[in-house]
């Protein structure tokens, strides 16, 4: 199956540079009276675009661009709005299967409501799925399968946290499961237990497999249609770009139908997939990943990024810490010991993939930044951009650490919004000394290290505004608590405008074409319904998206 999206090819002469207007071609289009933050520091402000063949071949005032136009260029009047260039989500997943939204949830009470209604459209006996339940939404914080048996006797269900690295399943579930007392622990994760050894339906990274590999996987025709949802909502919130961060193996369904839209010219924005990280990969599997960076070189679908994950999550006490969790013995769970990580990576970066590893506990931080060391000791220094994903929970001494080795600070801007389970569950686990540094932007500002912002959506939604404001204000949509969660962690609007997009593009290899508004790069932008470098930061949720231009055209106008 293949969807017919909105976007052309982005190809096409461009201007030399320093030619008169009448002496190229005319462009498609021109936007004018506008007020542009182009992101470029050369030239910070302009009043007009004009679009040739999917680039911009002007970046300027509105007297320079009306020139160019001829008699078939469309003209676009922006009413004197707001114009960024166009938001790169770099740390994004795609959701490929269909399952009840538990997201804010609140109550084990309101999680049932929600699974029976989404199974009520299913068949007898069908598998129930749902994700984005937390901690906060369980008496004690204490999740257990007692709480889907009274409500599900009969039918098989396994729910999956806010952040993906626990499951909850019921007892039909781990029966069909084979889970039992006598079941051992696999690699990398961990299942709960109650007395006796019995399992209490918690299952943590790793250990959510042993269910969820019985739920049937979603069709070709699914995906397809997935993919086109999603990205029609990501151009609804003015991204242009994501970092698919899911670090599936180039095969298979995904792999295939984001490949055909790329050879059908068919995509509605840009993607950069990565490809698994894995310590013991094949020679054949690094040559491949390899050769996919040749295949797909863009602009609308590229590969040469590996993911790696290192630990889990605070929520559910896997991410790696230096010191134990307040009041408790437990310090998380790594993923790879040192010696086969740093291996892994000197393997990657020899091969020239860039590498981003999921690390969230300082330990797992630290880890990330010595591999990264050991690659850079073993190969020789080079352009490599390697990333950690989340650093969540930094030692303030592996700051200085990032931008010595020039390696990106992927964070997600949305990740500092002081919800319930933050305050009731997160901050408590880590104690007030590192909750004071958790998601804090401004210390990796400080610290002169690139920062690429993200969402790690479906974990959190993908509103790009809303983590603009999350990172200014450090409050919650609803304006609490009032100046801010550790208010010393806030950054300026401009600050996460450039993180949205002109290090994010850099974060992805594509400084030189994206992330900016100058004549010569994709003509990829948004529209704002209101100045979000003007309005009051508490009211920056007021700003919406009306227009989002990909390529040239227009994938999306309120």
């Amino acid at each position: 199956m293949r969807l017919r999206f909105l976007l052309p090819a982005v190809c096409g002469l461009l201007p030399v540079r320093g030619l008169p207007a009448q002496a190229v071609e005319a462009p498609d289009a021109i936007y004018v009276n506008a007020r542009i933050w182009t992101g470029d520091s050369l030239a910070p402000a302009a009043q007009a675009l004009a679009v040739r063949d999917g680039r911009l071949v002007r970046v300027g005032s509105d007297a320079e661009v009306r020139a160019m136009a001829g008699a078939s260029t469309r003209v676009v009047d922006l009413g004197g709005r707001r114009v960024v260039p166009g938001f790169i989500d770099a740390h994004w997943h795609l959701p490929t299967a269909s399952r009840a939204d538990l997201v804010g949830a609140g109550t084990v009470q309101e999680i049932v409501k929600r699974l029976q209604r989404w199974a009520s459209r299913l068949p007898k006996g069908a598998w129930v799925v749902g994700r984005g339940w937390t901690p906060s939404d369980f008496p004690q914080n204490a999740a257990h399968k007692r709480y889907l048996d009274d409500a599900f006797p009969n039918q098989p269900v396994v729910i999956t946290d806010r952040d993906g690295h626990q499951s909850l399943a019921n007892s039909v579930a781990l029966r069909l499961a084979r889970v039992s007392a006598a079941t051992t622990d696999p690699a990398q994760g961990v299942i709960e237990r109650g007395a006796g050894g019995e399992p209490t339906g918690l299952l943590k990274e790793s250990a959510s497999g042993l269910v969820s590999r019985l739920v049937p996987p979603p069709t070709r025709a699914d995906i397809a249609r997935r993919i086109h949802e999603e990205t029609q909502a990501a151009a609804s919130f003015g991204i242009t770009m994501v970092h698919e961060a899911s670090r599936r193996a180039p095969s298979g369904d995904v792999f295939e139908v984001l490949a055909d839209a790329a050879r059908a010219d068919t995509m509605r924005l840009r993607w950069y997939v990565s490809v698994p990280f894995d310590p013991n990969a094949t020679r054949a599997q690094l040559a491949r990943y390899v050769q996919l960076t040749r295949q797909y070189t863009g602009p609308w679908l590229r590969y040469g990024i590996a993911k790696g994950m290192l630990d889990g999550t605070v929520d559910a006490q896997t991410a790696a810490m230096l010191e134990p969790y307040a009041n408790t013995d437990a310090t998380g769970l790594p993923f790879w010991p040192a010696s086969t990580l740093n291996r892994g990576v000197v393997r990657y970066d020899s091969a020239g993939l860039q590498v981003e590893l999921h690390a969230i506990g300082d330990k797992a931080v630290r880890m990330a930044l010595d591999a990264y060391a050991a690659a850079r000791r073993a190969n020789g220094a080079r352009d490599s951009r390697h990333r950690v994903e989340h650093i969540e929970v930094p030692s303030p001494r592996d700051l200085p650490r990032f931008r010595q080795l020039g390696v990106i600070a992927s964070t997600q801007a949305i990740f500092a919004t002081p919800d319930v389970t933050t305050l009731t569950n997160y901050a408590p686990l880590l104690g007030p000394t590192r909750a004071a540094l958790s998601n804090n932007f401004k210390q990796f500002d400080d610290a002169g290290a690139r920062q690429a912002f993200g969402s790690d959506y479906p974990v959190f939604p993908m509103d790009v505004i809303r983590g603009i404001y999350t990172a200014v204000t450090r409050m919650t949509p609803e304006g609490t608590p009032k100046g801010g969660w550790y208010p010393a962690g806030r950054i300026s609007v401009e600050a996460a405008l450039r993180h949205y997009t002109r290090d994010a593009a850099y974060a992805g290899f594509m400084e030189k074409d994206a992330g900016m508004l100058r004549a010569g790069y994709l003509a990829d932008f948004v529209v704002l319904s209101e100045d979000l470098l003007a309005v009051p930061p508490e009211q920056l949720l007021r700003v919406q998206v009306v227009r989002t231009v990909v390529g040239g055209r227009e994938a999306y106008v309120r």
